[in-house]
């Protein structure tokens, strides 16, 4: 113990130096900056610091749903439980004595069930190796799907055998199987395995899932292995996944670009409201099972989204007989979370249900300076606004599993979400001349309390057939949030009346801004294996949103509240949208492909019902795509693959009402918005050694018509925002990802992106916002191992400065700790964590118009220390018969002799 804690020490010692060089106070406004207003480019210094990149993900003609870990040990060795099937064999790390790849027609396959109540019941996910008999080499493995299936293709006339192994079940071994050009396939038909629990006895079967895993189409997170993550929200592991920053107002963006979406479950939900980032921080991270990124999405997915999706997968235990986790966090500075997670099947029946609750207060400043430029005169803002924001939220889900029969199979769901939170705000503005000589000084206060009621209801249907393979399925979900945000405003001032604007109320104010939000989706999908390994796959979808927002602002006038017709607004935003796809792959010997077309048609429908003004929008585009894979050989793989995407303005950059929050700096929309349109290449490599793991890939996006902000002044010193298109903007780059084994017990991930961004404005756009930069972030992650039962984790995040529109956002670094210990045999585990150990997590920037310069600095509460603990509950209960008949039956002399 004492090397590694030597080790941890010297790492924490050499991360506390960088960071306390890098802590810095708000940047001023520089000179090169107002030197360059109007008049050329801003490209950003270069940084000098480490950068947290992405890992490449990779497509191909395998099923969507297709999981394969690049940590998963040898064929021989069980795999994770939490892997998902795939009928090809997976790319795992090839055992020192596996032979040669070898290439004919032959094929295996099989069914691995167990005895479960009287039935044959599948096992999924279990572990099969094959090896050739005359030399016990390792030829290749596959992974049974959830209905316990499996084949192995491509294999040359020999005689092999079989490993089978499953966490839960005892390993077995099939002896012989012959294979000829005369008889080049063997079904092995089912394969019966034996559970190792013992009758009525409660026992723990845990699988050690990977942190991070690296499939053909998708990047997955596993919550629970990230104890950095520990007793957060989705925002908390989302800060320690590969290629993706979160700033201080929740604000996610992916390989640089904040245009992602986000979905639950794999679909939409009302939680995202008019957010689409409101999302991440009302679940629990206890809830969370996984959250998976496809930075480039094949045509089965939506269009929508520039830089990819981030899918939140809920927790859903599936395991027999009774299951659970219990789980309680405290937190610094009046933070808890609690969560049950229950699940107990029977026979063809399923059911599932939780509850979290999650209780947090966080203070929160931003501190802004602004240098008004006019031809006479010069004059400063400088702004500082202190809060505390209290959320107290709900999660209650309740859902079951239900097999009509052999082939039929329906899901269905209910998360009732209430929430309550609670906000206090202090804003002191002071006007300056160009001495810096206060000219007075207004102080605004805001109380804010909203009362929020969320119900999403969710329904899908999955049928196979006797061909294996075909499948049609249908889901249909309906998500509705409701909310009232009650406001009340109080403002004084001893500001001379000459330099007061009329957009700035003095005196007492109230607001309540009621909001309606309601999604549906319906979707049809159809999955059909053809002959050679082809597939085709079809689908359609429909999706409606519908979210309101009711405002109505008061102003006290002599005693009595008086609705201010300029500042209230109901606003109404519908969207329809109707999409159809299909897809073919194919595999020829190393090489495989998949092309697919996706056609969405758009309709929307926008109602300023205070002014009374409506417009509306219908559009229909085509989305390509297309992915070509090669395997070299068993350790290393290559991917080229494009596809076109599309990016729909957002309710807030629509909607013309004015926010007069800061009434210094008023924001509305532009309902004239057209929506973006993203074309995105990747060239990605993957390369399996025995203890390192190296993906790296090469990308290009570029957007047309590309939503940003823009920001102007007044000659009355308010600054005025709102959204317009530009022309286009490019970003191209390297990602790199190196998974190392350095020892038995320590193992690290480092990330790192570096990328060029270019924004070209347009003809009849101000020419100040065309600019480009060089921006790279890294990460490194580092697991360590020291005894069985304990799991230490430290990770290191930085991003270099990178550029918008309209500004320069600095870099940041922050250091997260998490520390798991299980105890009670197993069964119970007590975990600490220390997120942004040295308070370093602040996000600074700089901003310019044709008259302004601007810098601010905004720091969240984020060195925040957890303290918790869960405990798993488990009964499974096997007869004793029904065990020995299995027994008797593997030991059957001649079986599987092919």
């Amino acid at each position: 113990m004492k090397t590694y804690s030597v080790t941890l020490l010297t790492i924490l010692v050499g991360v506390f130096l960088v960071s306390t060089v890098y802590a810095q106070q708000p940047t001023p406004v520089s000179n090169a900056m107002i030197e360059g207003i109007g008049l050329e480019a801003d490209t950003t210094r270069p940084a000098a610091a480490p950068t947290r990149p992405d890992t490449t993900q990779y497509n191909v003609a395998d099923r969507p749903d297709t999981v394969r870990s690049l940590n998963t040990q040898p064929v021989a060795q069980p795999a994770s439980t939490t892997t998902a099937p795939t009928t090809n064999a997976p790319a795992t790390r090839q055992a020192q004595n596996t032979a040669p790849p070898v290439v004919g027609s032959g094929k295996i396959s099989g069914k691995l069930v167990t005895p479960q109540a009287g039935k044959n019941q599948p096992v999924e996910f279990a572990s099969i190796g094959l090896f050739r008999s005359r030399d016990s080499s390792s030829v290749t493995g596959a992974l049974t799907d959830e209905k316990g299936f499996f084949q192995i293709a491509n294999l040359a006339p020999d005689a092999y055998y079989i490993l089978i192994q499953s966490l839960g079940f005892a390993a077995k071994r099939i002896p012989r199987i012959v294979l000829s050009d005369d008889r080049p396939t063997a079904d092995l038909g089912n394969i019966l395995l034996t559970e190792t629990a013992k009758q009525l006895q409660e026992v723990t079967v845990q699988g050690q899932k990977q942190a991070y895993e690296y499939s053909l189409d998708r990047k997955i997170v596993n919550a629970d292995q990230l104890p950095i993550a520990q007793g957060g929200s989705a925002i908390d592991i989302l800060q320690n996944v590969p290629s993706v920053t979160v700033d201080v107002d929740g604000t996610l963006s992916l390989r640089g670009s904040s245009n992602v979406i986000v979905l639950v479950d794999g679909k939409p939900s009302g939680l995202t409201g008019l957010d689409r980032q409101a999302i991440l921080d009302q679940i629990p991270a206890s809830n969370i099972e996984r959250i998976e990124m496809i930075t480039n999405p094949s045509s089965r997915f939506d269009a929508d989204g520039a830089a990819g999706i981030i899918n939140i997968v809920l927790k859903k235990e599936r395991g027999p007989g009774f299951n659970g986790n219990v789980q309680l966090n405290v937190g610094t500075r009046d933070k808890y979370n609690a969560s049950i997670n229950l699940n107990s099947r029977f026979k063809k029946l399923n059911l599932f249900s939780s509850y979290n609750f999650r209780a947090d207060r966080r203070f929160q400043y931003r501190i802004s300076d602004r240098q008004n430029i006019f031809e006479d005169s010069v004059s400063y803002l400088s702004q500082r606004n202190d809060a505390i924001r209290r959320r107290v939220n709900n999660n209650l889900r309740f859902g079951f599993d239900y097999s009509l029969s052999a082939r039929d199979n329906i899901t269905a769901a209910i998360l009732y979400r209430p929430e309550y939170s609670r906000d206090t705000e202090v804003e002191v503005f002071n006007t300056q001349n160009a001495n810096r000589v206060s000219l007075g000084q207004t102080i605004r206060t805001t109380e804010e309390t909203e009362p929020e009621r969320g119900l999403d209801y969710s329904f899908g249907y999955r049928r196979t057939f006797d061909k294996q393979g075909r499948e049609l399925s249908f889901d249909a979900t309906l998500s509705n949030n409701r909310s009232t945000e009650y406001q009340n405003f109080n403002n004084t001032t001893n500001l001379p009346k000459n330099l007061l604007t009329p957009s700035f109320l003095i005196g007492q104010q109230r607001a309540d801004n009621g909001r309606d939000n309601r999604v549906a989706v319906l979707q049809l999908d159809f999955v059909e294996p053809m002959k050679d390994k082809k597939k085709l796959e079809a689908g359609l979808k429909h999706t409606y949103r519908r979210l309101g927002s009711n405002y109505l602002f008061e102003n006290l006038v002599n005693g009595s509240w008086t609705i201010n017709p300029d500042v209230t607004n109901n606003f109404i935003y519908d969207e329809r949208t109707s999409a159809a796809y299909a897809n073919f792959g194919n595999e020829i010997r190393k090489f495989s492909y998949q092309v697919g077309l996706r056609t969405e048609y758009t309709s929307i429908e926008t109602d300023q019902r205070t002014t009374n003004i409506q417009s509306k929008r219908d559009y229909i585009y085509l989305f390509p795509s297309v992915f070509l894979n090669y395997n070299a050989s068993e350790s290393q793989k290559m991917q080229i693959n494009y596809s076109r995407r599309i990016n729909r303005p957002s309710t807030w950059s629509l909607n013309p009402f004015i926010d007069l929050s800061d009434p210094l700096n008023i924001r509305y929309g532009n309902p004239g918005l057209n929506p973006e349109l993203i074309n995105s290449f990747e060239i990605s490599h993957l390369l399996y050694g025995k203890n390192t793991t190296l993906t790296s890939s090469l990308f290009y996006r570029q957007t047309n018509n590309e939503i940003t902000s823009y920001r102007t002044l007044r000659p009355d010193g308010v600054t005025e925002q709102t959204s317009l298109n530009l022309n286009r903007s490019q970003n191209y780059g390297l990602e790199i990802v190196v998974t190392q084994d350095l020892l038995r017990w320590w193992k690290v991930n480092g990330n790192f992106s570096f990328f060029q961004r270019n924004i070209q404005a347009g003809a009849d756009i101000p020419g100040i916002l065309t600019r480009s930069n060089r921006s790279w972030t890294a990460r490194v992650t580092s697991n360590m191992n020291p005894k069985k039962g304990t799991d230490i984790q430290v990770a290191l995040n930085y991003r270099s400065p990178f550029i918008v529109a309209q500004g320069t956002i600095n870099g940041f670094f922050n250091v997260d700790l998490g520390v798991k210990q299980s105890v009670l045999k197993g069964r119970g585990t007590v975990s600490l964590r220390v997120s942004d150990i040295f308070n370093t997590l602040q996000f600074q920037n700089e901003s310019f118009g044709t008259n302004f310069a601007a810098t601010s600095r905004s720091k969240r509460e984020s060195r925040i220390g957890f303290i918790g603990f869960s405990y798993r509950l488990s009964k499974q209960v096997v007869r004793e018969k029904e065990r020995d008949q299995d027994r008797e039956r593997d030991d059957t002399p001649g079986e599987n002799d092919f």
